[in-house]
């Protein structure tokens, strides 16, 4: 179960520089973009907009993202997950 789009981790994929170890090259395309997008446009509009992207593409595939939905959310995820 992916954590809500509330949770504010899902913000801070676009707004941080964190790095999110991942072997899959559809997640790091779309986030290196979304990361790139906004830092030309930065808007709460457009932050909403790129979030819900990745938000969506991590719901769709959320089975083949265990790892990375683990690392970004931790105990969060896990406890959803769990259930």
């Amino acid at each position: 179960m992916v954590p809500e789009f509330s949770h504010p981790a899902w913000r801070e994929l676009i707004l941080g520089d964190e790095l999110v170890p991942s072997s899959h090259f559809g997640f790091n395309l779309l986030l290196t973009n979304n990361r790139i997008y906004y830092r030309k446009e930065p808007s709460e509009a457009h932050l909403a907009v790129l979030t819900q992207q990745i938000y969506d593409y991590l719901f769709k595939y959320e089975g083949l993202y265990q790892d990375e939905l683990k690392g970004i959310f931790g105990e969060d995820y896990s406890a959803l997950y769990s259930h």
